[in-house]
């Protein structure tokens, strides 16, 4: 089963995400990690131990104790996870943000949504990517 890796601190981004898989059929088991921390270990165990590596990172820049930036960056630095799709999702439409998360392989950013029916669509980028 395709194992997706949410690093997000907000529940409520956490459920709308879920609804976004769910509205577009993308059967995974999804790993929720709710600080930079969570995310820090799951990684050091993928690198250390043999953890499986995800098929797909969405990850929130602004996540507590270690920023998503720092998070991308090292993930990015695990020879086993360079070529896994992190997507950046995040309220901040920065040009600089989307450049150094370029600059830093991210596969694409997503502004988070506003609108329900937006926010939704994100499934949809989702199964692309996965199919890809």
């Amino acid at each position: 089963m395709t194992l997706l890796f949410l690093g997000e601190d907000n529940p409520g981004d956490v459920f709308l995400i879920k609804e976004a898989l769910r509205e577009h059929a993308v059967a995974c088991e999804l790993l929720v990690a709710n600080d930079g921390a969570e995310v820090r270990e799951y990684f050091s165990k993928v690198e250390r131990d043999g953890a499986r590596v995800p098929d797909l990172v969405l990850l929130d820049l602004n996540l507590p104790k270690i920023s998503g930036m720092d998070l991308l960056r090292r993930i990015k630095n695990i020879p086993c996870c360079r070529d896994t799709p992190v997507v950046i999702i995040s309220s901040s439409d920065s040009p600089r943000d989307r450049l150094e998360s370029q600059a830093l392989g991210a596969h694409s950013y997503i502004r988070k949504a506003s609108v329900l029916e937006e926010y939704l669509q994100l499934g949809a980028v989702i199964k692309r990517i996965l199919e890809a």
